[in-house]
């Protein structure tokens, strides 16, 4: 029961801040911490719900990834995969190096990654950031700058604690795109990183023979990727209308409390 208890408690926190501006990782690794699992067997297990991430943008932007197959829109898909090529060289250094499973198990580092992310949605409602531009620019007019700029900060977000979806949504209003291009541009990247990450943790569970280590049963995991793409699809709806509103800056405090509650443990353990 407790296991339960806590696949469905990270299905849905974990789909809840998927796309929502507040990081997932960061509260992959705060949640596994407080229910005493290890942050590698949380981390593939997060890993294998990503199936639920995939599946909400599939549904959610099935007319635009429909588009992809027609001539006028090859350029957004070129930019698309141009903005995905800083994330795949990080991922694959940090997966090789192995470099996660300390990130996951730091909570200094999740704390900062907090504190980043409060700070780029805080700034994300300056109008003199945002609304530089005369005409921002649409979503099929993406410039290559505007693209790589975007997907050097996805990069960035692998960080625990460093919201993917909210940084790269204020890293392209700062960059001059619409509002809900931006938010569009960030869930298209969305897809080709979380299905490279699906894919390295699953060739690495195949060659460290760990998924002995995943203590879920297959119904367990069914479920909880059920719950997780209903909960995503909700979140991912929800988010677009903020952005369109100009209110990602509401997030930023949240993550800034949650920032601070981390420092504060963290030096706390040098003090007792």
């Amino acid at each position: 029961m407790a296991l339960w208890c806590y696949v469905l408690l990270l299905a849905a926190v974990q789909g809840l801040t998927e796309f929502l501006p507040v990081s997932s990782s960061g509260h992959l690794a705060v949640l596994a911490a407080f229910f005493g699992f290890r942050g590698e067997e949380s981390a593939m297990l997060g890993i294998m719900l990503h199936a639920g991430s995939l599946l909400a943008i599939i549904v959610f932007y099935f007319r635009i990834l429909i588009g992809f197959f027609r001539r006028d829109q090859f350029r957004l898909l070129c930019m698309v995969v141009l903005a995905s090529v800083p994330a795949g060289i990080i991922g694959l250094t940090v997966k090789h190096f192995r470099l996660d499973e300390t990130l996951f198990q730091d909570e200094a580092v999740i704390a900062f990654g907090f504190l980043i992310t409060g700070a780029l949605l805080l700034l994300s409602g300056k109008k003199k950031l945002v609304e530089r531009a005369a005409e921002p620019t649409p979503l099929k007019e993406i410039s290559w700058k505007q693209a790589l700029t975007v997907g050097c900060v996805q990069a960035a977000a692998l960080i625990p604690g460093i919201s993917r979806s909210g940084s790269t949504i204020s890293t392209g209003l700062f960059a001059g795109i619409e509002r809900e291009a931006a938010a569009t541009f960030s869930f298209l990247l969305a897809l080709p990183a979380i299905f490279g990450a699906t894919l390295l943790e699953t060739i690495h569970l195949l060659r460290a023979e760990a998924a002995d280590a995943l203590s879920v049963s297959h119904l367990q995991l069914g479920v909880a990727v059920a719950v997780s793409a209903a909960v995503r699809l909700f979140a991912l709806s929800a988010l677009v209308k903020v952005v369109k509103k100009g209110r990602l800056a509401v997030f930023s405090w949240y993550v800034f409390a949650l920032g601070a509650i981390l420092i504060v443990k963290y030096f706390a353990r040098f003090a007792a």
